[in-house]
Formats: structure tokens, C-alpha cells, sequence
């Protein structure tokens, strides 16, 4: 794009960033400076240019090596123009440390919290003690050696401003006003994104931060969960309880199916030991442009809700922490889940007065093609519900819809029409070392594992069916405030009468800032601009009594013009134009590095030793 009335020399020397200059070059600003005066002037608006950058003022950059359809195509930016950018609306991301200092994070409204169970303060790496992170040091940064982190990249997605390393293309968020609480939950190292697995002293086995971290994003108000991982290899009933406790209360739990082409369950009935197939969690599957499930995980899988953008979006190029670029490619189920995520903060701030199992009514009902108004399951097990649609769910108001969450009640149901899985939810469970073996039910022969945490789960979907029923009667008796009935508003007495508790006493970092609140940005940008017209205004005027040339009309308003779209952000050079997908699939994070199976827990309150692991419980018919 031609900076018209500004060389690329005096570019150069003016000091500042490459995104200060480019943004500077957004909007229609009229013709080339001549003169003494348009000098100034350029150089007044470059400063403010650069000003609005750091505060973050900025219209969301657009990619221009290709279309970032994630956002172009799916009613996103006509959102931001609305005011809709999830602004008011808190988003926890359990992930890999992030690299605090990223450029797409400059500005963006993001806390960084480290949470651990058990009252410990900090960990270290499973494979190198010397790696570790604590309470007062949860992240990391450039100074680290490391530019990228799989952490970075969903939080990024999720709340990024789009401004890349040296003025490149960056991770654009989809809600960028959304506030982001990042907790670490394996380590960031040098070399691919995986993490390595960060162990308390005791080294238990068990997963004191990712538990410790989803009970504290509950604490905190978060409406959605992001879980881009998969921890593998053993059931996790410990990580199970604590996402049971957050469905009670109508937190959105958001994670990927795995990315491969192992074909997954027959139906959709849920797999309680995982926690990115835990029954009422929206389980994702990457897309593209035109709707079709990514290659690289095209397969069966009844377990799959929604497909969500994964193909053609930003990632870091070579998928390496010393990536520093960023190119639209194969974004895997992992960028999916991050998007659907980002997609749905937007939905919570357009209806701030639905719960979470209202809203997840409408992701099911209103993907896109389905005219129906009624959930339909993809029958051949590959679509789930179909892909998401933005723009029909900040469009369609979801408060009428039941707080019972759908995918729990599929899953129930689901459950029990099958022989091999029937009673895994509805059996009768003689005690807490009561399990559960369902028959193979994959074509690779998979079996799931139950304890009375499943039938826990069957008595909170009764429970939300009940809630509803009591709501909807209130309603027909036209009384007021009827929703105190409902589910999500009595989850404080469901968790007293199931006996739950915290897993245990939680140490947790104050909150650390990459950016300032939401409320000061568009208040110190004012105050900005306000100041720049100032002055632009006095040079003028001083100009014109020394009789210098008049600035041509039009030229270089303090600002961009109201009800005109920026073009395109800085261009990109040719290594960034978009290429064949990168040789490596980009899905969930497998278990971290080093980390031997670790003895199954029992289910919560059990007490006893724990089943050895790979050890498979005894079938109960």
C-alpha cells in the first residue's frame, strides 16, 4: 500500500514502529503533504499514530497475505462496528505459559494467574528442574529466548490486537475487548510447542493446576473455559469433579477433539475420564473456509458438537517457539476451539442475561444451514451439529431456550440406546470404587470407564430438566424473577448437595496486565486525539499568520473518517503468502514430555489406594 505524502526515507527516519507508520496509513487522509506545514502535520499525526497503538486504539488489523475468514466471513467485524468485541465478558484459557511480551498481546486486556491446589506456590519441569514457574513468575518472554507459545497462540486468537512481530501479521482475536485470565498449566520450552509437564514436590501423578485453575476460572466469573489439550493416558477423575462443578454452574467448557485420523466413539455419549470429551463440554473440530472438516482429522467421531474455523488461520509459521512470524495455514482443532471460544465471549456480551446452557441451546440449534430451529446431529458422526454460525447466534436471542445444558442431555440419553454403554450414567453405583467398563465402542476398539462420577453427571442433568420445569411453571403462573429457579442460579445448593468441595487449599498469583482495563483505552485515546487536534490546529493557524502556504482542504484529519473501513494492514512479505499446510498437524497439545502414567485416581472422596494405571476395572453388568 502507497503511504501517499511520506517517502519510505522519511519513514525510516522518523523512528517509529513499523505498525505506528502503517496505522497512520489508514483512512482516507487526502492528497501528498506540500510544504512546510503538511510536514508537521504528517508528523503530529505519526506521533498520534503511534500513541494509538500502544493504547491499542487501533481498528483490528486485517490479513493481507490471503482473507482471515475466521473474522471477514463470519459476521465478526460487523460485530466489533456494532460495539460487540466481548468487551465485559471474562474468558479463562488453561494452557502453556505465555509469552507476556508478544506484540499481539500489547494492549490486549489479558491476567496472567497461577493456581495450584494443595497450597504450593510453584512447580518444576518433569524433565529439567531447572525449569519452573511460580506464583510470582507464571509467564515467560523474549528475554526467554521463546517468541511463540502454544498458550500465546490461543490466547491470541481469542483477545489479540493482530500486530505481529516488526509491524507483521499477528494473531487478530476475535474478541479483542474480552478480558483473558491465562493460567499456565505445563511449562513453555525451547523447540516445538509442547510443553512439559510442570510437577509439584510431592509429585503425586495428579493435575494440581489444571484442577486448581478450572475451579478458580468458576470462582472468577469466567463464562467460558478454553482447554486446547488433552491429558491422555489415564482417567482423570480428579479434573472430572472440577468439570462437573463448572457445568453446574453454567460455565462453557471449550476444548478440540484429537487431532488425527483415529476415528473416535460411535455416538455422542460422552468419555467422563478426558477432559476434551467430558459429557456437556463442546468438543471441536477444525473446518475451513468452505465448511469442509480439515484432513487432518476428517474422520468419524460421535463426540465432535460443532466444527469451528481451523484452516487458512493465523498460526506461528514453522510451529516453533522461535517462530516470529505468522502465516495463515493449518490451524488444527486447537485454533478451532480458541475461535469457538472467542466467537461465543461475543455471544455472552450481546446477551449478557442468557447462561451458559442457554447459549450452548443456540450454538446447537443455529449452525449454519440448519433452518430447523432443533439440534440435528450430523448421522454420520463427523459434523456434530454442524458449523458454527456467529453471525445467527448474536442474532437470535438464546433466553428462551431451556438452561439445561444439550450436550450432557444428549449424552445421557444417548448413552442409554446403546447396549454397549447403557447404564454408564443411569446404573446404580454400589459405592465410590463402583466402576463402570462399557464394550468396545470404537472401530478401534475403545471402551470407556466409569465411577459414580458418571452417575453424578445423569443427576445433574436431572436436575437442570427439573430446574426448567419449575421455571417455565413460575412463568405460567406469571410470577416474577422466575430464572432464580433455574439450574445455573441454584448451582451453589447442587454443589452443597452433591458434597462437593474444593480439591484443596489454592495459592494463587495477584493479577498481571499485558495491557490496561477496558474502560481506559477508549478514555485515553480521546484524550489523545483531543490534544493532537489541538495542536494540529495551532500549527495551522500559526502557519497561515506567517503567510506559509494553506494546507489543501481535506488533507489530515487527527483521526480516522467516521463511517469509513481502514483498508488492509501493512502489507507482508512474500514469505508470508499463504502456501501448502505446514507438514505438522496443529491440534491439542498431547500429554506433556516425560510424564510416565501416573497411578489412576479414585473418583472424588474415595479413599483407598488407586487402581494401578492400565490396569482396566472390572466390568459391572
Amino acid at each position: 500500500m502507497e503511504f501517499k505524502g511520506l517517502s519510505d526515507s522519511r519513514v525510516q527516519g522518523t523512528g517509529l514502529p513499523h505498525g505506528a507508520v502503517e496505522c497512520a496509513r489508514m483512512g482516507s487522509w487526502g492528497r501528498p503533504a506540500r510544504g512546510r506545514v503538511r510536514v508537521w502535520l504528517w508528523r503530529v499525526v505519526l506521533v498520534v499514530a503511534a500513541v494509538v497503538v500502544v493504547c491499542g486504539l487501533c481498528v483490528p488489523a486485517r490479513a493481507v497475505d490471503g482473507v482471515d475468514w475466521r473474522i471477514e466471513d463470519m459476521g465478526v467485524r460487523d460485530a466489533w462496528a456494532s460495539g460487540v468485541t466481548g468487551r465485559g465478558v471474562t474468558v479463562a484459557v488453561i494452557d502453556t505459559q505465555v509469552v507476556e511480551d508478544h506484540p499481539s498481546l500489547a494492549g490486549a486486556d489479558v491476567e496472567y494467574r497461577f493456581v495450584m491446589v494443595g497450597g504450593g506456590t510453584s512447580c518444576r519441569g518433569s524433565q529439567d528442574s531447572s525449569l519452573s514457574m511460580s506464583v510470582d513468575d507464571p509467564t515467560v518472554s523474549t528475554a526467554d529466548g521463546l517468541y511463540v507459545t502454544h498458550g500465546t497462540h490461543m490466547v491470541g486468537l481469542i483477545a489479540g490486537t493482530g500486530v505481529g512481530y516488526d509491524g507483521g501479521l499477528g494473531f487478530q482475536g476475535v474478541a479483542p475487548g474480552a478480558h483473558v485470565i491465562a493460567y499456565p498449566d505445563e511449562l513453555a520450552t525451547e523447540g516445538t510447542l509442547d510443553g512439559m509437564a510442570c510437577v509439584s514436590d510431592d509429585d503425586n501423578g495428579a493435575h494440581p493446576l489444571v484442577v486448581g485453575e478450572l475451579e478458580d476460572a468458576v470462582a472468577s466469573g469466567a463464562r467460558v473455559v478454553n482447554m486446547s489439550f488433552g491429558l491422555d493416558g489415564i482417567d482423570n477423575w480428579d479434573v472430572a469433579a472440577a468439570a462437573l462443578h463448572a457445568l453446574r454452574h453454567g460455565v462453557v467448557l471449550v476444548s478440540g477433539r484429537d487431532n488425527s485420523s483415529t476415528a473416535g466413539m460411535y455416538d455422542l455419549v460422552g468419555v467422563p475420564g478426558t477432559n476434551n470429551y467430558f459429557p456437556g463440554e463442546v468438543t471441536v473440530n477444525s473446518a475451513g473456509r468452505d465448511g469442509s472438516v480439515s484432513k487432518e482429522s476428517d474422520v468419524m467421531d460421535g463426540n465432535v458438537s460443532v466444527l469451528g474455523a481451523g484452516v487458512g488461520v493465523p498460526v506461528p509459521a514453522t510451529l516453533m517457539t522461535s517462530d516470529r512470524e505468522v502465516v495463515l495455514s493449518e490451524g488444527g482443532t486447537s485454533s478451532a476451539a480458541a475461535d469457538l471460544t472467542g466467537y461465543l465471549a461475543l455471544v455472552f456480551q450481546k446477551w449478557p442475561g442468557a447462561t451458559g446452557n442457554q447459549v450452548l441451546q443456540s450454538l446447537v440449534r443455529n449452525t449454519r444451514g440448519n433452518a430447523s430451529g432443533e439440534a440435528v446431529l450430523d448421522p454420520g458422526h463427523r459434523r456434530g451439529f454442524g458449523m458454527v454460525d456467529p453471525a445467527r447466534l448474536l442474532s437470535t436471542d438464546p433466553s428462551a431456550y431451556p438452561d439445561v445444558n444439550p450436550l450432557l442431555e444428549w449424552a445421557v440419553k444417548a448413552s442409554d440406546r446403546h447396549e454397549e454403554t447403557r447404564g454408564m450414567y443411569t446404573g446404580e453405583y454400589s459405592g465410590e470404587y463402583d466402576t463402570f467398563v462399557s464394550d468396545p465402542f470404537s472401530p478401534e476398539g475403545d471402551y470407556i470407564d466409569c465411577t459414580s462420577v458418571c452417575a453424578m453427571l445423569d443427576t445433574e442433568y436431572r436436575r437442570q430438566v427439573k430446574a426448567w420445569a419449575k421455571v417455565e411453571e413460575c412463568r405460567k403462573d406469571g410470577g416474577k424473577d422466575c430464572m432464580q429457579y433455574s439450574a445455573t442460579a441454584t448451582a451453589d445448593k447442587a454443589d452443597e448437595d452433591a458434597g462437593w468441595v474444593p480439591a484443596g487449599s489454592s495459592s494463587k498469583s495477584s493479577s498481571r496486565w499485558s495491557g490496561v482495563p477496558g474502560w481506559v483505552v477508549p478514555a485515553a485515546g480521546g484524550v489523545v486525539l483531543a490534544v493532537a487536534g489541538g495542536v494540529v490546529f495551532a500549527v495551522v493557524v500559526s502557519r497561515r499568520r506567517r503567510k506559509a502556504r494553506a494546507v489543501p482542504a481535506g488533507a489530515v484529519p487527527a483521526g480516522p473518517v467516521p463511517g469509513v473501513r481502514p483498508p488492509a494492514g501493512p502489507p507482508v512479505p512474500a514469505s508470508r503468502q499463504p502456501g501448502p499446510a505446514p507438514v505438522q498437524a496443529y491440534g491439542p497439545r498431547p500429554p506433556a514430555q516425560g510424564v510416565p502414567a501416573p497411578p489412576r485416581p479414585p473418583a472424588p472422596g474415595a479413599s483407598g489406594p488407586a487402581r494401578p494405571a492400565g490396569r482396566p476395572p472390572l466390568p459391572r453388568r
